[in-house]
């Protein structure tokens, strides 16, 4: 969906410009109306990562190894 791909280059750029996750989570994903709520740490391929439960069934997921952000 173009809403979710536009959160995801913009949380990817954030990395880009120097941000951590606590800085982008607290001045950008927080109050963003598709984050229906808070971070919960999971893994993935036995990595650890963040999953925000996003709108439309969606999660947005930080891999703090990659510093990137992805959409399942």
């Amino acid at each position: 969906m173009k809403r979710t791909d536009t959160l995801v280059d913009r949380c990817n750029a954030l990395i880009r410009e120097g941000m951590d996750f606590p800085m982008i989570w607290d001045a950008y994903l927080k109050g963003h109306r598709l984050v229906l709520g808070p971070p919960v740490q999971g893994y993935r391929n036995t990595q650890p990562v963040l999953c925000i439960p996003l709108f439309h069934q969606q999660t947005l997921i930080f891999v703090s190894s990659d510093a990137e952000f992805r959409i399942e």
